[in-house]
């Protein structure tokens, strides 16, 4: 039942935000960008609490494999088209070249790192400087996308282009989906981390080792 519900708040969740950026609720010049952090904030909020205060959601998400939590970074090879976005002039350098290469490097890291986790090791240390990396680069992204944009907030944007690239539908589901949702995930590798969990099913037979 936890995973049901898990999979239907995520779902409602994704669709909600679908229907935001086809309402181009994310794409509003000179208008505080509201709606972009309630679906940054809410979410991540949300699940936060829950798995604080649930401790069945607790179990269930402390027993996501390892190397689900580490794949599922892939998809930030998506750094590619911010670093094209920049080539063709619809994202500043400022933006596109940082978090794009910042993305790359992250998604880098994830196929490295599937190696050993794939042959049961859990080298920690690099674990943890991956997540560090990795979730610093997404609040790194949406800082800089908002510092940058079209909005009230957009107050590096005078004389550059915007990144209002981001806040139109379909990419706008990068900020207001998949940013958040894998800033969740990686509060959950860390939570992990700390726990020494590896994985659900081999975590007892895990080698660990230091970096």
């Amino acid at each position: 039942m936890t995973r049901l519900l898990t999979i239907l708040a995520i779902s409602a969740w994704f669709a909600a935000a679908v229907w935001g950026g086809l309402r181009g609720l994310f794409n509003q010049p000179n208008v505080p960008p509201v709606f972009l952090g309630a679906f940054i904030l809410v979410p991540i909020a949300g699940f936060s609490l829950a798995y604080f205060l649930s401790g069945t959601f607790r179990a269930f998400a402390q027993g996501l494999d390892m190397r689900l939590l580490v794949g599922s970074h892939l998809w930030r090879f998506v750094g590619v088209g911010f670093v094209i976005g920049w080539l063709t002039g619809d994202l500043p350098a400022q933006f596109g070249i940082p978090e794009g290469f910042a993305d790359i490097i992250a998604a880098a890291g994830a196929a490295i790192l599937l190696v050993p986790l794939s042959r049961g090791e859990f080298p920690r240390g690099w674990l943890l400087a991956w997540n560090v990396f990795g979730l610093l680069d997404l609040v790194s992204a949406i800082t800089v996308g908002v510092l940058y944009s079209n909005g009230t907030l957009g107050i590096l944007s005078a004389g550059t282009v915007t990144t209002r690239l981001m806040a139109v539908f379909p990419v706008s589901l990068i900020p207001t989906f998949f940013v958040p949702l894998f800033i969740l995930v990686h509060f959950l590798i860390f939570m992990k981390l700390r726990q020494g969990h590896g994985s659900s099913s081999t975590a007892a037979a895990t080698q660990v080792h230091s970096a």
